[in-house]
């Protein structure tokens, strides 16, 4: 079935959870995590591939990546195949389904006909129903007019448009990730389902913060996010390391470690669009009356509350 705000927002209100990611933090607390979830004391948020780091399964599963999508566990894609993921996989664990509509471009209809699995299709970038070309020709007309960056039109939040910090990097990586507005795709392929309000608008709009964060830059934004939107309070993350070079969490099914990412990706390129949505993310949770406890207490970035699993 497929769900809407209606059926997530306040569902689990009160109630903890843990945000359960895959740096190699995760490793201290995944035991007594899973331990507390097969009590039903706690609710666990998984991300992307969670299988090769758990037993148990997640009580929600949440995906924004444009390799691991609906469409190729179905029907089997070359990065699937060559990858090993398992086939059918969102059928197969029957787990509700928070899925990125801006990451996976899977035909609705080849949804409605083969998921059997609940999900919800989030949109993480066309803000105000705007298509990606308008949001950056709206962009480029206050740059024109103004002859600066600081534009708010979208969520208050002029952050999410200053230049990432490539410098000292390959000349490869500056123009991979060096482009203003890079959160957007410039040829509009993800736009043929904008105009339903974004994750982050509908989390602005419920806490009543005075901004919203950006296009997220990693699904553990997105998952602490829909925490949020339930209730859950209080919210443990756990595995949001975002140091590359220090890897990943122990991998239960020992396969090839393909997403390696580039080392110093979260830490130098992407550091100040992440610091300030962990702000305003820490922020809106607040304003709802709900604590995010970051269980790497050796983690670099500082934005939520280091503390323990006091459960």
């Amino acid at each position: 079935m497929k769900l809407t705000y209606s059926n997530i927002i306040n569902k689990h209100k009160g109630k903890p959870c843990a945000v359960a990611l895959h740096g190699p933090s995760l490793d201290t607390h995944k035991e007594k995590i899973q331990e507390l979830q097969k009590n039903k004391e706690l609710l666990r948020f998984s991300v992307n591939e969670w299988y090769d780091y758990f037993i148990e399964k997640p009580d929600y599963w949440v995906v924004s990546n444009g390799e691991f999508t609906i469409d190729a566990s179905i029907k089997g894609s070359p990065i699937w195949d060559s990858r090993e993921y398992p086939h059918d996989v969102f059928n197969k664990y029957n787990i509700p389904l928070l899925y990125n509509t801006v990451a996976d471009l899977t035909d609705e209809d080849l949804i409605k006909q083969k998921l059997k699995c609940d999900y919800f299709p989030y949109d993480s970038r066309h803000f105000k129903g705007r298509t990606c070309r308008e949001i950056l020709k709206s962009l480029k007309e206050h740059y024109e007019k103004y002859q600066n960056l600081d534009f708010k039109y979208y969520g208050n939040n002029s952050k999410m448009w200053a230049p990432p910090n490539v410098k000292g990097l390959s000349a490869w990586m500056q123009q991979l990730h060096g482009r203003v507005g890079g959160g957007w795709h410039l040829h509009n392929k993800c736009c043929t389902r904008a105009g339903e309000t974004t994750l982050q608008e509908k989390l602005q709009e419920l806490s009543g913060h005075p901004q919203h964060m950006s296009t997220g830059h990693t699904v553990g934004m997105f998952a602490i996010a829909f925490a949020a939107l339930m209730g859950c309070n209080p919210i443990y993350v756990t595995g949001l390391d975002l140091d590359c070079s220090v890897g990943y969490a122990k991998n239960t099914n020992i396969p090839a470690q393909f997403n390696a990412g580039h080392t110093g990706h979260w830490k130098i390129i992407f550091r100040d669009f992440l610091l300030d949505d962990m702000r305003i993310l820490n922020e809106s949770a607040k304003l709802l009356g709900t604590e995010i406890i970051n269980l790497n207490k050796e983690s670099w970035h500082n934005e939520f509350f280091k503390g323990d699993l006091d459960l």
